[in-house]
């Protein structure tokens, strides 16, 4: 199958070039036509701008944005339809994804989302090297976002299946301009502050040069959960959530089935440590954690751009993120301590103990504050371009070279266990209640500080791609586009050992792991206006990798214009995503779920069965096994698309455009929630500690001491595999309207709307599709419908916006006593923003997001660390008021 696809491969490119060849007579003679041609997202020919509706693509104005209040490139996101979901930096909070910030198409993952910039990739992030951090992203250089919503391999390559997000930078600038902003949240916390200055001279048409410069900070503070009525807690019992943890303050304690807390008779410790248990305490962690993290940005861009002559131009472009997350969690959480009958603090008159019988202790670590974690990433790239024209081919090449690092450091709260073991062997340490001022210095002694993690991922390569009009047809001059790249791929990722193995809330294992891969690819793309009425675009890529292979991807599109104001567009083409370096090496490694679940054996259905100890057993994170596999093979896709256009009258324009998904081999750790709500069916995913060896064990806290080869959970096996397939399918929908009204100013309307008809997956090949559209299932949902709707109305120096954003509702997770179902609400977000520029030079602009301070709606969700909703799909920051203020110097 293998040698035919290349066969394949090899015909239709040598039949894109035999047509080349044949029509380069045709296009020497022909005479020379002064057309301003470029270059759209999604095709690599250079054409007239008017052709841009042969292909399915969103165009955001990052002008229009920033003065919407948008700040960065994780904003620019949550204004696409089609984006079911998005990491933002709010995810950082117990989830350890270094403040990253991804986009994610079609709701079928980040990475399957291709971003690039200025049509070229960027290192992937570099803790996971599947995926690009959007806080990379120089946002206040941006010109415009364009976003293609169909597949694009043949293009592109790897990654393409949900669609590209492609941020195009200026391409030079002349003057001077600075430019500051103020976000001021009407709740506590979460302010927002940027600063940008830019600057460039030298005029490309008259002085042949042009060099200009952005840089650009900014700062967004911490919302904590306890200034958030709607997140303040994560036990509301008329809801029926009891998100807790058994790991409380003042400690709970297990001596065999015995569980106890000296203090549950006095009621625990109110209000964090809660009686919910008959003898002990759990503690209501979401009470104090951050909803959303201190956040500080600099980023810097420069590009120098030099006319040769004879139509050439060379350009050197440099680009620097540096990114600083703060995140704070609940204090610490140590387990499996041992405290012997010799302790001072030993609970000896507690009803029904062994006094001559050591205990193990949980102790929330809540007089060594919150758990907070430092993560520092630096995004860079560096590009040298030449372009031009050479035999009537437009060209344009160059070298890139691209690279994502980072580190992860624990500042504050995180403790290194043997040293507090060692305080409660001593006696100096007191779990049970207030420590002593020996007990506080012990304690803050016993702080972990330090990078606990270190990781690097680099790309450079280089690329060439050559366009040109060709033979003449009934509907205008074929063209003609061959490309080919050249890269090499490097991952590290090593841990500090001293910190991990000391801390284990922070959930790993120590690994040291790299890996590389060299990738070559050739493309050819043709577009053919067969009549005045129909054109047909082929494109192929066949792309080599020295890791896995090779794989040849074609696509073929239409674009119908019967008339001028009705046209039909559509297109076929496969896809692919290559496993990332990290999913092929990266460490298997024991961390915790992201839910808490009850042992199906020893605590079904939250009681404490024979055998269970309830502090161990009921309503825990339980311990997860995952990491690479070297044995995966790439996700494969078709895609189909089928859209229509209509312009009913001037300045009109609605658009509606049908795509289907079918995804194979998606690769993912198998979903917990799966695992923990099917036990019998998964039950070779269960490894309790009675079968595992005594150095696994040793490893975890559950199967340590008194609970060495017990019934407990040790952990639940979740590998990175190639699981079952994928279908999805749905309809974009947009509609523009621009209509001036004399006196009156002009106004524009524009919507942006997505309607998924389907969403279904496989969590094996052998098992049945689970429908997730309108539904919370596993992890997450996925919304029916999604809208964007933006009003404008400018008169002279006057200008204002108002943008509306909605989703629908769905089921939600409702991991619950039955009684309490969830219908998750359905979300509409409003922003309204004026701009006065009456001042020759200045443009200030006031406005206020979420105008009506419309609050998230309630989810019962469990799989992210805040409760109460979801910071995936809805924002904790409420109304806010924006000032922004903005200075050109000519």
């Amino acid at each position: 199958m293998e040698i035919k696809r290349k066969h394949i491969a090899v015909a239709v490119i040598n039949a894109i070039t035999v047509m080349a060849v044949s029509g380069a007579a045709y296009a020497q003679s022909g005479e020379p036509q002064k057309v301003e041609r470029v270059e759209i997202t999604g095709s690599n020919i250079k054409r007239s701008i008017s052709d841009e509706s042969a292909l399915p693509i969103t165009i955001l104005n990052a002008k229009e944005l920033r003065e919407a209040g948008v700040t960065s490139a994780e904003g620019v996101i949550q204004r696409i339809a089609s984006s079911q979901s998005s990491t933002g930096s709010s995810q950082v909070i117990g989830s350890g994804t270094q403040g990253r910030s991804n986009a994610n198409l079609r709701g079928l993952g980040a990475n399957k989302t291709l971003v690039l910039l200025n049509g070229r990739r960027i290192a992937a992030f570099a803790f996971d090297s599947s995926t690009i951090d959007l806080n990379a992203i120089p946002f206040a250089a941006i010109e415009r976002i364009e976003v293609l919503r169909d597949g694009a391999s043949a293009i592109y390559g790897t990654d393409a299946i949900g669609g590209v997000i492609n941020f195009i930078t200026r391409s030079d600038y002349q003057g001077g301009a600075v430019s500051g902003e103020y976000t001021s949240p009407q709740h506590k916390g979460g302010v927002d502050k940027r600063a940008t200055i830019s600057g460039g001279f030298g005029d490309l048409n008259k002085d042949n040069y042009n060099l200009f410069a952005v840089l650009d900070w900014r700062q967004a503070g911490k919302i904590s959960a306890i200034d958030r009525a709607f997140a303040a807690t994560g036990v509301i019992p008329e809801k029926g959530v009891f998100l807790t943890s058994g790991t409380s303050f003042p400690a709970n304690f297990t001596q065999g089935s015995l569980a106890g807390n000296p203090s549950r008779a006095a009621g625990c410790a109110l209000p964090a440590s809660l009686p919910l248990r008959s003898t002990t305490c759990r503690y209501d962690y979401t009470s104090a954690i951050d909803l959303q993290p201190d956040v500080e940005q600099k980023t810097f861009m420069t590009r120098g751009s030099i006319n040769l002559g004879a139509g050439h131009k060379a350009s050197l472009e440099y680009y620097r993120a540096e990114t600083e997350t703060i995140s704070r969690v609940a204090p610490d959480p140590v387990t499996g301590l041992v405290m012997t009958p010799s302790s001072p603090f030993f609970p000896r008159t507690y009803a029904g103990i062994d006094p001559t019988r050591n205990i193990t202790v949980s102790w929330r670590m809540v007089p060594a504050g919150q758990r907070e974690s430092t993560s520092n990433t630096l995004g860079q790239r560096a590009v040298a371009d030449l372009s031009g024209v050479v035999a009537g081919w437009d060209y344009r090449g160059g070298l890139f070279w691209s690279e994502s690092s980072g580190d992860d450091a624990v500042t504050n709260g995180y403790v290194n266990k043997s040293r507090i073991q060692a305080g409660i062997t001593s006696g100096v340490l007191n779990p049970f209640g207030a420590p002593t001022q020996a007990g506080i210095d012990l304690i803050e002694a016993a702080k972990a500080k330090g990078i606990s993690q270190a990781a690097k991922g680099n790309t450079k390569g280089v690329d060439l791609r050559a366009s040109r009009e060709l033979f003449a047809l009934a509907g205008g001059a074929a063209a003609v586009s061959f490309g080919g790249e050249f890269r090499k791929e490097t991952y590290r990722n090593d841990t500090v050992d001293a910190i991990v193995l000391n801390v284990p809330s922070l959930g790993r294992d120590a690994y040291h792991v790299s890996g590389d891969r060299n990738v070559a690819a050739l493309s050819a793309e043709m577009i053919l206006p067969l009549s005045k009425a129909l054109e047909v675009q082929l494109a192929a890529r066949y792309d080599r990798y020295s890791d896995f292979g090779s794989t040849f991807n074609p696509k073929i599109g239409f674009l119908f214009k019967p008339v001028a104001n009705v046209f039909a567009r559509g297109s076929y083409n496969t896809g692919f995503r290559a496993p990332a370096l990290d999913e092929i090496y990266g460490p298997q490694s024991v961390s915790f779920t992201a839910d808490a679940y009850n042992d199906p054996l020893l605590c079904p259905n939250g009681k404490v069965a024979a055998g269970g100890v309830e502090t161990r057993d009921c309503g825990q994170q339980a311990q997860l096994k995952s990491g690479g596999n070297r044995a995966l093979k790439p996700e494969k896709s078709t895609t189909f698309t089928l859209g229509v256009g209509f312009e009913p009258a001037k300045g009109v324009v609605l658009t509606a455009d049908y795509w289907n998904i079918t995804l194979k081999n998606q690769i993912s750790g198998f979903p917990e929630q799966a695992i923990f709500s099917d036990p019998a069916r998964y039950a070779s995913r269960y490894f309790r500690c009675n079968q595992l060896t005594a150095a696994v064990q040793a490893t975890l806290d559950r199967c340590q001491n008194e609970f060495a080869n017990s019934n407990a959970i040790g952990y639940v096996l979740a590998l990175l595999d190639n699981l079952g397939g994928v279908k999805t399918d749905g309809v974009d929908i947009s509609a523009a309207y621009a209509f001036p009204m004399g006196t009156t100013g002009n106004f524009n309307v524009s919507l942006n709307s997505t309607w998924v008809h389907n969403y279904e997956y496989q969590r094996t090949t052998t098992d049945a599709f689970v429908p997730n559209v309108g539904r919370y299932v596993d992890s997450s949902p996925v919304f029916r419908w999604q809208h964007v709707l933006g009003l404008g109305w400018n008169r002279g120096a006057l200008a204002a916006q108002l943008n509306i954003r909605h989703k629908t509702g769905y089921t939600d997770q409702n991991q619950v006593d039955p009684g309490f179902e969830n219908q998750v609400k359905a979300y509409t977000l409003v922003d309204i923003s004026g701009t006065w520029s009456g001042m020759k030079n200045l443009a200030v602009t006031l406005g206020v997001k979420n105008l009506f301070d419309t609050k998230p709606p309630f989810s019962n969700q469990g799989t992210v660390f805040q409760k109460g909703y979801d910071p995936r799909y809805a924002d904790a920051v409420g109304r806010a008021y924006m000032v922004r203020a903005a200075y050109n110097f000519r």
